[in-house]
């Protein structure tokens, strides 16, 4: 009996170190080819954008990285990290569910990007510096109920057994949009209006091919790796 349970948890141990690995490299490719979008599509908005802003005697005291090389290696780690944890997740649910290869991970990189990207910005959109928002912490407390609501409504509707589940699903998702995400008293921007659409949908276009890859390497790592299921 303690052969047994000691032979489970060394197993599970190696399951997971491969689930480690497997997310750290799509991680890693998925963040560098963030930040190559994101340096040639969305930066140089962000750069115009911050132009128009007044800068503050607090604002002008803050480290920000520079120009050149460390902005875009600080990019890249921040990418990657957050590459890293959200593969985590894919990989987890692809191996909780028995799902491998490319175009399985491709379909659990495009709930990814529904739960965590699309849902979310259909009430906060992408935004340049210079824009009015409401209060941090109600916007990150709209957001995070708006991802773990998505999250449940895409598993109802992908998984669920019955009619009722199904409705509940689509129930879920509709929730937090009927709720409405909060918004400032009065909307004001410095950037023009045609740079602030530019810039969603190249943040939607960057995240976009971000969760695609992210799926699709962590789904294909799966396949090729010797996992032990049951």
């Amino acid at each position: 009996m303690v052969v047994t349970a000691q032979h489970f948890l060394v197993t599970k141990m190696a399951q997971f170190r491969k689930l480690a690995l497997i997310s750290l490299l799509a991680g890693i490719l998925a963040g560098l080819l963030l930040t190559v979008l994101q340096h040639y599509l969305t930066q140089p908005l962000i750069f115009v954008a911050e132009q128009l802003e007044v800068p503050t005697p607090a604002h002008s005291h803050e480290w920000q990285p520079a120009e050149g090389f460390q902005r875009n290696f600080f990019t890249f780690l921040f990418n990657t990290l957050t590459g890293l944890g959200f593969s985590l997740l894919l990989s987890a649910g692809m191996y909780l569910k028995n799902h491998n290869g490319y175009l399985r991970g491709l379909a659990w990189g495009l709930a990814g990007y529904a739960v965590f990207f699309i849902a979310p910005s259909l009430g906060l959109p992408p935004e340049l510096p210079g824009t009015e928002s409401a209060a941090l912490l109600s916007r990150q407390t709209w957001w995070l109920l708006t991802a773990l609501l998505t999250a449940g409504g895409l598993f109802c509707l992908c998984f669920g057994a019955t009619r009722n589940w199904k409705s509940s699903g689509f129930v879920l998702l509709v929730v937090p949009h009927l709720i409405g995400a909060p918004q400032p008293d009065f909307e004001s921007s410095l950037a023009p209006e045609a740079l602030q659409q530019q810039f969603v949908i190249f943040s939607a276009l960057n995240n976009g091919v971000f969760w695609l890859v992210l799926g699709a390497v962590a789904g294909l790592l799966l396949k090729k790796t010797d996992f032990n299921y049951d």
